[in-house]
């Protein structure tokens, strides 16, 4: 019981040092941020729709495709995909976007104001 709570002290100790330090920051998505992540992948967005919190984004792609964005720590994953790929179901509030690829997890949006019509259109199963 004492190398248990002996463990936990430390733990904490070094979590609060680390806060101390900074190490407490996360990324923020945007959509300045989105138009890099998609230059950066040679395509251009027609449309996008970032999280209210600042956490995911899914992005309509010139031609065809969307890119979707979520904050892991310090940093943005991303990837493109055919919307054939994915599943986009509205929620109250937000939108769910289940992928074909079991190794990505669901991505669940939730955004302050009503989905925009393409976002709409492909939940309804409309493809781009």
């Amino acid at each position: 019981m004492i190398v248990l709570a002996g463990s936990a002290a430390v733990v904490l100790f070094m979590i609060g040092i680390a806060a101390l330090l900074g190490f407490r920051q996360t990324a923020r998505l945007d959509e300045v941020e989105l138009a890099r992540l998609a230059a950066s992948e040679g395509v251009r967005i027609e449309g996008a729709i970032v999280d209210a919190k600042g956490r995911s984004a899914l992005a309509r792609l010139a031609g065809g495709g969307l890119l979707i964005a979520r904050v892991l720590g310090d940093g943005v994953s991303a990837r493109v995909a055919p919307t054939s790929a994915l599943s986009l179901a509205l929620e109250r509030n937000g939108l769910r976007v289940t992928f074909a690829d079991l190794g990505f997890a669901p991505l669940k949006l939730h955004f302050a104001s009503d989905a925009p019509d393409w976002v709409r259109r492909l939940a309804e199963g409309e493809k781009t």
